[in-house]
């Protein structure tokens, strides 16, 4: 495997190369800065909703024979300025290391546990409580606590509560009851503080008359309305269609259609089918997404018409979500085909998926094992495997292939 495809699909977690470096376990050496740059460097491309690789990494580190020199170098990566996710999975694999009793992992993490301004919190507390137990926790809340009492730094309340979850809620309460540290108790009045500051926020649902009072002011963002359509009865959304149906201002006609993101329109969608052609971008695309929800045949055509037009090809996708037909792949071919920016081709593959999802289809294969290959995130790649299982069309290099991967989840669809 070439240097440039090994980084591609280390970066992406793939299976790949692991099948490589066991059947070429001579040819390891020369990727070793390659697997130490993943090590210390997090590639997920939404790491804080994609999967944590450092299992995955960990057996890496071991199939490149030189494991110890690897470790010794992404401990050291703790006093760097690394930063954020890449920091994180460091102190994640830093806990494998020392878990698997390597003899200055420890020493190590904690060296390097202080205070980051950018996330403006702690990284790693739980991996050295998870790998030390009591003294670790006593550790962290120390360290934690100084910042406290030196800044006006706030400790969150996840700390304490993974605190009690590992070592017990009795164990650790009887612990902070047994330390006169000043710095300790500091974070505990600051924990205690945020969770009962959480614990006092209600949640409830506003009624439709309530809402419409809003709508136009642009208080509360518009995402409110998705979530009050999720969750309003059938009662309330026929009001709001309707009013939607006799509206003409596009301010107000936005968070109306917001509000039926996530709620099928239940009237007739001809006016929305005329706002997917707006030259308004904003009011087009959500248009669009709340026609995605719908079944019908002008739907269909205004899919194919827009699918062919550059501006709105992407958005056009989830029109065939439940609008499509076998003829229609070869337009999905020639959009997924095309180069686009990352962000683009994620949002492209992301609304392809849907759609075979809702229609299945064995002319799908093509564009699968593509985005298979060129997913940014595991549960694209997942979603692209269980649709070839599902339609017996995955192929045998995947096969063998998902049975290495970073994300658990594919590995049994194997």
């Amino acid at each position: 495997m070439r240097l440039n495809q090994f980084r591609y699909d280390l970066a992406r977690g793939l299976g790949s190369v692991m099948l490589y470096l066991k059947q070429s376990p001579r040819l390891a050496n020369k990727h070793i800065d390659a697997i130490y740059h993943a090590c210390i460097k997090n590639t997920a491309y939404d790491p804080q909703c994609d999967i944590s690789r450092e299992d995955y990494l960990w057996e890496i580190i071991q199939l490149s024979e030189e494991s110890e020199q690897l470790q010794k170098r992404i401990l050291a990566a703790l006093e760097s300025d690394i930063d954020g996710w890449d920091l994180l999975q460091v102190y994640r694999l830093a806990k494998i290391f020392a878990l698997k009793s390597h003899s200055t992992a420890v020493e190590a993490m904690k060296k390097g546990f202080r205070y980051h301004e950018d996330w403006n919190s702690f990284i790693g507390g739980e991996e050295i409580i998870a790998v030390e137990g009591e003294q670790g926790f006593l550790f962290v809340a120390s360290r934690i606590g100084e910042q406290i009492l030196s800044s006006d730094y706030e400790e969150s309340k996840f700390l304490l509560e993974f605190a009690y979850e590992k070592i017990g809620e009795e164990k650790v309460t009887a612990l902070l009851e047994s330390q006169g540290d000043a710095n300790i108790q500091a974070f505990v009045q600051s924990s205690v503080h945020q969770q009962e500051y959480t614990q006092s926020k209600p949640l409830h649902i506003v009624s439709y008359n309530e809402l419409k009072s809003t709508i136009g002011t642009g208080s509360g963002g518009l995402y409110r309305y998705t979530r009050w359509g999720k969750h309003a009865s059938k009662e309330d959304l026929l009001k709001a269609a309707n009013d939607l149906l006799q509206e003409s201002n596009s301010k107000i006609l936005l968070p109306y259609l917001y509000i039926f993101a996530k709620a099928v329109f239940p009237l007739d969608p001809q006016k929305l089918i005329e706002l997917a052609g707006s030259k308004n971008r904003r009011l087009r695309s959500q248009a669009i997404r709340v026609l995605s929800n719908i079944k019908d045949e002008r739907i269909h055509k205004l899919a194919i018409k827009l699918a062919t037009e550059r501006a709105t090809e992407i958005d056009a996708l989830d029109l065939f979500i439940h609008n499509c037909s076998d003829e229609d792949v070869h337009l999905f071919e020639q959009i997924v085909f095309k180069n686009h920016s990352r962000d683009t081709f994620h949002s492209a593959g992301f609304s392809i998926l849907k759609i075979f999802e809702n229609n299945r289809t064995p002319l799908c294969r093509k564009i699968l094992i593509e985005l298979y290959k060129k997913a940014l995130c595991t549960f694209c790649r997942q979603r692209s495997v269980e649709i070839m299982v599902l339609n017996g069309i995955l192929p045998d290099s995947i096969q063998n292939e998902i049975l290495h991967d970073c994300n658990p989840d594919i590995r049994v669809l194997g």
